[in-house]
């Protein structure tokens, strides 16, 4: 805009702004300056868009503005969205990738549909340089690493937690706590990233949400520094001498390895378990057995009760697994 009003004086045009709501201008004067206002803007309107576009494409990096409509799970909000709500430019609303429109409200975080009265919530997640935040978590303050959210009973994420479990496990369940920890869950997503590549033809990483039950005294080892292979040999060994995660609830519910506190309460965690190509495992195995002879360093990644239908994985890397999610239960 200075260089526009800077050519208006130096061609004695006249600019005026149309009326609010109908945008553009209107540039009167001899043709030959109004048609370099012509040219300054055609070339201007390009490059603020490529600028816009920019900054749109930084700011997702950073910045994730997420919807969550009820019933569903949370989304990310487009770039242009994502945008407008970091700068506080709703006044039109805005879009969501299903193309839903939506009025928001700030200061409550939450989006009014403009075709129905559908709520839904909006979140603020702020990625760090070398951790991008999973879309389901809060958000957390500076420099916090470990983060325990209790869940709404009501939710949707509530109800995906319980209902594997409640199959094998027919106990009250007194609470679930979503476990965020920064530092395990950047290098179990390393891990995940590195199996996945390992295996790019044999499908992948193999990620699997599992159960491992433990003692009261273990629960914050755990959520603090994760499962950790020094502690194979507590509670079984049959298939090897690493951490071990049950398909089934009701396997880790059992008291052998969900020890009830005074009041009877028990706690399981639910993982997330990197499990690869895995083989047979067997008790004296400390570590899985090269997958050929010709290449003795690549390893399975996992071993198991049976190789057909597995109801038990073994892991030997501590960042193989991450503790999602506390269940405790009577």
């Amino acid at each position: 805009m200075k260089d526009l009003r800077t050519l208006a004086q130096q061609q004695k045009l006249h600019i005026q702004e149309n009326p609010p709501g109908q945008g553009g201008l209107i540039v009167s004067g001899l043709k030959s300056g109004v048609n370099q206002v012509v040219q300054m803007v055609n070339t201007a309107v390009p490059l603020r868009r490529e600028l816009r576009v920019k900054e749109e494409d930084n700011l997702y990096l950073s910045v994730a503005w997420c919807i969550l409509v009820p019933n569903e799970s949370w989304v990310r909000l487009p770039k242009a969205d994502n945008y407008k709500l970091e700068r506080g430019n709703t006044a039109n609303g805005i879009v969501d990738a299903k193309g839903t429109k939506w009025n928001v409200n700030l200061e409550k975080t939450e989006a009014r549909s403009q075709t129905s009265d559908q709520v839904a919530k909006l979140k603020r997640l702020e990625n760090l340089p070398d951790f991008t935040f999973p879309l389901y978590w809060d958000s957390m303050d500076p420099g916090e690493n470990l983060k325990e959210v209790l869940l709404d009973p009501q939710s949707e994420e509530y109800r995906t937690v319980l209902k594997p479990f409640r199959k094998t496990v027919k106990r009250t369940v007194l609470k679930i706590v979503r476990v965020q920890n920064i530092h395990l869950r950047r290098a179990y997503e390393a891990k995940n990233k590195h199996i996945s590549d390992k295996n790019k033809l044999d499908g992948g990483a193999g990620e699997k949400l599992l159960y491992h039950g433990t003692s009261q005294d273990s629960l914050d080892s755990i959520k603090t520094g994760g499962f950790n292979r020094s502690f194979s040999g507590k509670n079984a060994t049959a298939y090897g001498q690493g951490t071990y995660f049950a398909v089934d609830a009701s396997y880790s519910a059992n008291s052998t390895y969900s020890r009830p506190t005074a009041d009877g309460s028990k706690s399981i965690f639910v993982a997330r378990v990197l499990t690869g190509v895995f083989t047979q495992g067997r008790s004296d195995m400390k570590m899985p057995p090269p997958r050929s002879s010709d290449q003795p360093h690549n390893r399975y990644d996992s071993l198991v009760d049976r190789v057909d239908n597995p109801s038990m994985f073994v892991v030997f890397h501590d960042d193989q697994a991450y503790p999602d999610y506390l269940i405790t239960f009577s």
